[in-house]
């Protein structure tokens, strides 16, 4: 019997996709779904079966030397920065066919949705417990730039986890790989990203019990000018969490609600 989604998994220059899509029904935009910091594509595993179920096609990224992607130098690795993430996201979406496009990411990855969407000017952008521009406010507290930044399990756990199933949390800390320091320690200020670079909707997904240095996600809303949900009881990692469901049930209800008709 044939799946009700069509699975399509490559790599893009040295960035690993997965892509998902409903075998029954034509997308009606392209989704490419960005991890966080030691995240790579598995950390969507529950919010793009959703969100392919809901009619759109959906594709979640590992940047060079995290799960599935393919390996770099260590000394290229080291120095690479959230705008040359958001580089690679934009030659995924120049292999899409043409569909309205949504970003959507997390932690890191939605400060890289957001440079890439400066770049890429898409239908909407959807950081979730996202970083942001420094002017934003939260913690980045610089790094040892010679070694990839991994915390350890209990770190991980303690940061980025609040109300999850414990055999997921096992999991996901198995998956989590060593990320570029230059991530957190290239400058984020006004020349690279400055307010009203970005003009598409925007929806903001926050956690009551997020324990890293994420800025207040009102915060971010309004400085995008756009929309923010928050969940009281989720912590960082929420697409893994028990309230993943409800948290993409309000992505896809907002997403109906701003992208053009069917």
């Amino acid at each position: 019997m044939l799946s009700d989604f069509i699975d399509h998994r490559r790599i893009i220059g040295d960035t690993f996709v997965a892509s998902l899509s409903s075998r029954h029904a034509k997308p009606a935009a392209d989704i490419i779904l960005i991890p966080g910091s030691c995240h790579g594509f598995w950390a969507w595993r529950f919010w793009q079966p959703a969100l392919a179920a809901a009619g759109y096609a959906t594709h979640a990224l590992s940047m060079p030397n995290h799960t599935a992607a393919s390996f770099l130098p260590e000394a290229e690795f080291l120095t690479l920065t959230p705008s040359d993430y958001a580089a690679r996201v934009a030659v995924v979406a120049a292999t899409l066919p043409g569909r309205p496009l949504v970003l959507a990411g997390h932690s890191l990855g939605g400060i890289v949705a957001q440079l890439a969407a400066k770049m890429l000017r898409p239908a909407a952008l959807i950081p979730v417990a996202s970083t942001g521009a420094d002017e934003v406010g939260g913690s980045r507290i610089e790094i040892d730039p010679n070694r990839a930044m991994l915390p350890s399990r209990e770190e991980a756990a303690r940061m980025w986890f609040a109300d999850v199933e414990p055999e997921i949390l096992e999991w996901a800390l198995d998956l989590m790989t060593g990320e570029s320091p230059a991530t957190r320690n290239a400058p984020r200020g006004p020349n690279l990203l400055a307010r009203g670079d970005i003009t598409c909707p925007s929806l903001v997904i926050g956690a009551g019990r997020d324990g890293s240095t994420v800025p207040p996600q009102p915060d971010l809303a309004a400085w995008l000018g756009g929309d923010c949900v928050m969940f009281p009881t989720a912590g960082h990692d929420i697409m893994l969490e028990r309230q993943a469901w409800a948290a993409v049930r309000q992505v896809i209800t907002w997403l109906d609600a701003k992208l053009p008709p069917r």
